[in-house]
This record gives structure tokens, C-alpha cells and sequence, in this order.
């Protein structure tokens, strides 16, 4: 008995301690390198009009960083023959004003030709968003897990690294590795697309794999940046998908792994939707930020209001949060978005939310969502799909 007791202790003091040296850890976290706001930018114009891109970014004094993006295909149509003169004309320009940079490669559609040459497994599907300039065009995604894919994916993260991480101002990167139009999480998902997964056998555990190798591929070649995980529903898989990839990249790079809710919006409390759950639970245990899922101008009617959104941002503790191209090259519109950021962070979620329902600015939740603080890491919340 005498045995069994001290057995039990022990591992109750090992248990202790894991739980303190964890807490530790999140206690130590360094600062965020990135805060404030950022503008979206694709690489391809800014390089097309360095003058231009440059005579923006200094018109708008709010602007904390620039989050550059580049297709795969933009910079290597043949294997090994890499071309950073888009990228370099960029960054120059940022390096002439001191701005901060966030670097993100795109596979998915963006995939070279060659790679699909070379025989990797690819999954053909269609553009179904009618406001896409190739909405119908049948496009091919590869399938993440394929090792010819992976051997060129990961060579290329790793010349970028070579030529990038060491530059102070780069200081965030995006962790892609299965996607497909875009920088987060979705794969193609229609009946049929969803069918060819299937036969593919366990996909979420493949998935699973893959993110994990790619948090550390990432995390190597950029060892001083944040790595971030734009969040995004994957087909079928469920919250405890996401979670078991966010509790893995929190272990092994707590200083640089980064989660990011892409649909920000400003319509309602956005809590109740997976990938703002996600950061609610995490948001005291690893660097989150968010981007808003369309642009506050032209009526705002898909982004609804700045104080809604500025709400969401503040529930959440957001560090940074990243405005689509338009909004974050207005002056007027990201003055605006700061100083109701500033506000709602010195009031704090509750008196700001009072303050909106006492100008009548505030917005009901859609039925269904939880609301409040006292939603922070529930595990039977209902969680709906990001669109």
C-alpha cells in the first residue's frame, strides 16, 4: 500500500512540475514582433510599381508592417531556378522606409507546373466563387502529403530562409503547406472534391503529419520569426484537428508559433465560428492576430462596421490584425480603425461593448453562437464552419 502511495505522489509531482515549467514558458514569451495593423500586399504589383507601392506606404502613418505575398510559381517555373527580383524590389523599398515585413509563399493553385511534371499526385477541381477572376477554370492543387511535392516545397522554404531570415525587418512568414487559393487552411471541398479525399484513405492524419513537419521546416529556415497558421475549416475535419496542430507547434516553438483568424468581421460577435473559438482558447498561450475577412469600403456590407470588428479584436486580445489591400493604403480608413482599436483597448471588451449598445452600434450574435467571455475554451461549444 506504502508503494502504491508514493507511486501516486511521485507522478503527481511530475505532473506539477510540467504543468509549472509549461506555465514558465508562456510567463517568459517574448514580445510579439508583430502589433498594430498591417496591409495586405501582392508582391507581383508592388515589384510592377516599386514608386507607387513605396509613395502608399509612407502616405499612411498608421501602418505597423506589410504582409507580402507571392505564388510559388511567381519566383520558380523550373525546377531549382529561383528568381527573388520580384521580392528584393520589395523589400527594398520597405528597407528604404523601415518598415516591417511578413514573407508568404503560396503552393496549392500557385504549385509550378513542373512540380506536377515531376509526378506528383495532384486533385483536379474547379473555381467555384463567382467573384473570382477564374471562377469555372479547372485548376490542380497537389496533394500534401506527396513526397516529390514535399522535396520541392521544402527546398524552396529553405532558400528562402537562406536569403531572408536574417534581415531584421522580415519578422513574421506563413505557414502553408496544404492549401489551396489561398494562405489558409481550405482545400477543395465540393461533393466531388470531397469524395477524391476520401479515397485517399485517412486524410486527417496525413494532414496531421504534414503540418507538423511543415511547423518545423518553417520554423527552421525563419528561426528568429513568428511562424503563423492562417485558420480556416479543412474539409470535414474537426476542432480537435486544429488543436492537436496548434498544441504541437505551442511545444516545440513557443516563441514563434503564430495563430490567425482570417474572417474578421465587423456584422456580429464572431465568437461561435472555429477559427475565432481557436483563438480565444489559445490567445493567452502563443502569439494570434487576425485579418478581416473584406474591406470596410464600398458600403462595408460583407465587413459590417470598424467598432464591431474592433470589438472582436479586444474580446480576443488581438496583437496585430491585417487589413485587406484597400483599407490598410487608406490613411482615413485605418485612422479610423486605430483610434476605435485604441478606445475599445483602453475601455476593455465589457465597457466597450456597453458603450456600443448604448449608441445603438451593437450587433447580436447569429443564433446558435455563445457569447461573452465566458465562451473562452469551451469544449461543447457549437462550433459552424468558416466560409
Amino acid at each position: 500500500m506504502r508503494q502504491r502511495k508514493t507511486g501516486k505522489t511521485l507522478r503527481a509531482c511530475f505532473y506539477c512540475l510540467a504543468i509549472a515549467a509549461t506555465n514558465q514558458v508562456f510567463a517568459e514569451q517574448e514580445p510579439p514582433k508583430r502589433t498594430g495593423l498591417w496591409v495586405t500586399q501582392k508582391i507581383s504589383e508592388s515589384a510592377a510599381n516599386p514608386a507607387g507601392f513605396e509613395a502608399a506606404i509612407r502616405g499612411n502613418p498608421h501602418l505597423a508592417g506589410v504582409c507580402l505575398t507571392v505564388g510559388w510559381k511567381e519566383i520558380e517555373t523550373e525546377p531549382g531556378k529561383l528568381d527573388f527580383s520580384s521580392i528584393d524590389k520589395t523589400v527594398a523599398v520597405l528597407h528604404r522606409i523601415g518598415m516591417k515585413y511578413e514573407l508568404a509563399l503560396k503552393p496549392g493553385i500557385d504549385t509550378p507546373v513542373y512540380v506536377f511534371r515531376q509526378g506528383a499526385q495532384s486533385l483536379q477541381t474547379s473555381i467555384t466563387n463567382p467573384h473570382r477572376p477564374n471562377f469555372g477554370e479547372t485548376v490542380s492543387v497537389p496533394v500534401p502529403w506527396d513526397p516529390i511535392y514535399q522535396r520541392n516545397f521544402s527546398r524552396v522554404i529553405g532558400q528562402l530562409g537562406e536569403r531572408y531570415a536574417a534581415d531584421p525587418l522580415c519578422v513574421g512568414v506563413v505557414l502553408t503547406c496544404a492549401n489551396f487559393m489561398s494562405k489558409e487552411m481550405h482545400l477543395p471541398k465540393t461533393p466531388a472534391d470531397r469524395a477524391k479525399w476520401q479515397e485517399m484513405g485517412d486524410y486527417g492524419s496525413k494532414l496531421l503529419d504534414v503540418y507538423k513537419k511543415y511547423t518545423d521546416e518553417w520554423a527552421k529556415a525563419f528561426p528568429k520569426q513568428q511562424i503563423s497558421l492562417h485558420l480556416s475549416q479543412v474539409l470535414d475535419l474537426p476542432s480537435t484537428f486544429f488543436e492537436r496542430i496548434i498544441d504541437y507547434g505551442v511545444s516545440k516553438h513557443p516563441e514563434q508559433f503564430t495563430i490567425q483568424n482570417c474572417q474578421l468581421t465587423g456584422r456580429r460577435e464572431d465568437a461561435g465560428r472555429i477559427s475565432y473559438d481557436l483563438v480565444l482558447k489559445y490567445h493567452d498561450r502563443l502569439h494570434h492576430g487576425f485579418q478581416s475577412l473584406a474591406g470596410f469600403g464600398h458600403g462595408g456590407e460583407r465587413m459590417g462596421s470598424i467598432q464591431m470588428a474592433v470589438l472582436n479584436v479586444v474580446h480576443a486580445d488581438g496583437e496585430y490584425w491585417e487589413l485587406w489591400h484597400g483599407d490598410g493604403l487608406s490613411a482615413e480608413t485605418s485612422g479610423e480603425v486605430t483610434k476605435a482599436w485604441e478606445e475599445a483597448k483602453r475601455l476593455g471588451y465589457d465597457a466597450y461593448k456597453k458603450k456600443l449598445i448604448a449608441e445603438g452600434r451593437y450587433q447580436e450574435q447569429s443564433p446558435g453562437h455563445h457569447r461573452g467571455r465566458g465562451g473562452r475554451g469551451r469544449h461543447d461549444a457549437v462550433l459552424t464552419p468558416d466560409v
